[in-house]
């Protein structure tokens, strides 16, 4: 089955603005203790998005102070249609929208909990190098690495994070093995691609049934990746 990337949209005769909010209340969202993957058993102070005067109150709502790769935030008949496909675990909280002073009750945030980084990536056939930050043009100082492993990504990542000679981990290619995938959407994070992805089935309907907001591209066409379906 084929993969999208969702992004929100560019066109702007359908957005009027982009992003459609810039400022706003942005509650607890971006605070160390909201964990970026797994379910959110706690409350915590949700944002509330002040939309441009040229914004168009789209159903895929793209707010300036929200991480893509964490949270989207959907409108009411989207949120809805969601649900009716293969999604895994999520959760959705009711948020406030405001425009020109006017309160919109027709928003949410939603999370996908569960992410897919280590079992859809095939880091021991992804190509990566170490190189340092400033220089990274410069191909005769970047180092090939042998990375077998989501744990070995990680670590290697964290531990150059530490050194004083500021060298950073990079890809030259990403392996995503999409073989065995049936969810029809699914979240990466913490890797060297991420965001959500949406299948073929889930991309034609929102398109079918008059969805706005969002964009979509084939993984295939992403820049370094490499899919295997």
């Amino acid at each position: 089955m084929k993969y999208y990337n969702l992004t929100s949209s560019r066109n702007r005769k359908e957005i009027g603005k982009k992003p459609q909010s810039e400022t706003g209340n942005q509650g607890d969202i971006q605070q160390d203790f909201i964990p970026w993957e797994g379910k959110i058993d706690f409350d915590f102070k949700l944002p509330e998005p002040y939309l441009e005067k040229r914004a168009k109150q789209v159903s895929f709502l793209d707010v300036a102070f929200i991480h893509p790769y964490r949270f989207l935030v959907l409108d009411d008949s989207l949120l809805s249609f969601f649900k009716k496909f293969n999604l895994g675990s999520y959760q959705d909280w009711k948020i406030n929208t405001w425009q020109n002073k006017e309160l919109i009750k027709k928003y949410n945030l939603f999370l996908l909990n569960d992410t897919k980084q280590e079992e859809y990536i095939d880091f021991s056939k992804s190509e990566f190098l170490i190189g340092k930050l400033g220089d990274w043009r410069d191909r005769t100082i970047r180092k090939p690495v042998d990375i077998k492993s989501y744990t070995d990504y990680v670590y290697l990542k964290n531990d150059l994070r530490k050194t004083k000679d500021k060298k950073r981990l990079r890809y030259n290619k990403v392996v995503l093995d999409l073989s065995n995938t049936t969810e029809d959407m699914f979240r990466l994070v913490n890797a060297p691609l991420g965001g959500y992805f949406v299948s073929e089935r889930l991309k034609n309907a929102i398109e079918k049934n008059g969805f706005t907001g969002m964009d979509f591209k084939d993984v295939s066409e992403l820049d370094k990746v490499e899919v295997q379906i």
